[in-house]
């Protein structure tokens, strides 16, 4: 998965493809993404996210999208 980006050398935004945001799922065994976690500052256990369980949120930076005016 590339990380591609948009604007000029002064101004860059970092963004990604949806395709490859789900292309990255395939990477991960059959019980999704383990991702480590700290409970109480002392308790470690591992939290698995996959792709057909998991809700998956998109945000959109509202300061670079442009608005049309009629």
């Amino acid at each position: 998965t590339a990380m591609r980006g948009r604007g000029n050398a002064d101004e860059f935004h970092p963004f990604f493809m949806l395709g490859d945001l789900w292309e990255s799922f395939k990477e991960w065994s059959a019980y999704g993404a383990g991702v480590p976690l700290v409970l109480n500052g002392s308790d470690s256990v591992v939290q698995y996210y996959v792709p057909y369980l998991s809700a998956i949120q998109l945000y959109a930076d509202s300061t670079s999208c442009s608005q049309s005016k009629p």
